[in-house]
């Protein structure tokens, strides 16, 4: 599992796809997927190796899919519930280790 930073966006690239969550003025899902280190509008940085599942390509599928639910387009928060919140509690469900604090200082900064 890779965290793959873009200029200003953040996403989780598991079994050759990425996964990142976007606003958008809808009660459905802002999570979506791209090609690695495509995703339009933005310009690839780097990547985090941030470990390994142990979850198949099947269900880490039927994984995303579950999770989608929970982060609607019109529910994302700039500070508490954006696009490294996301990276973050998907490397986290995944018994991976979590995004560097250095990714995302304001959340951190919160909540103090």
């Amino acid at each position: 599992m890779i965290h793959e930073k873009n200029d200003g966006w953040e996403l989780v690239a598991v079994y050759g796809m990425e996964y990142a969550f976007g606003a958008h003025d809808y009660s459905i899902s802002g999570v979506f997927e791209v090609e690695p280190r495509t995703c339009p509008g933005f310009i690839y940085r780097c990547s985090i190796s941030l470990g390994h599942t142990n979850m198949s390509p099947s269900e880490f599928r039927a994984f995303i899919e579950t999770i989608a639910f929970e982060y609607n387009g019109d529910t994302y928060h700039l500070i508490s519930k954006n696009c490294n919140n996301f990276t973050d509690e998907i490397s986290h469900r995944l018994n991976c280790k979590g995004i560097p604090g250095w990714v995302n200082p304001l959340a951190k900064r919160k909540e103090r």
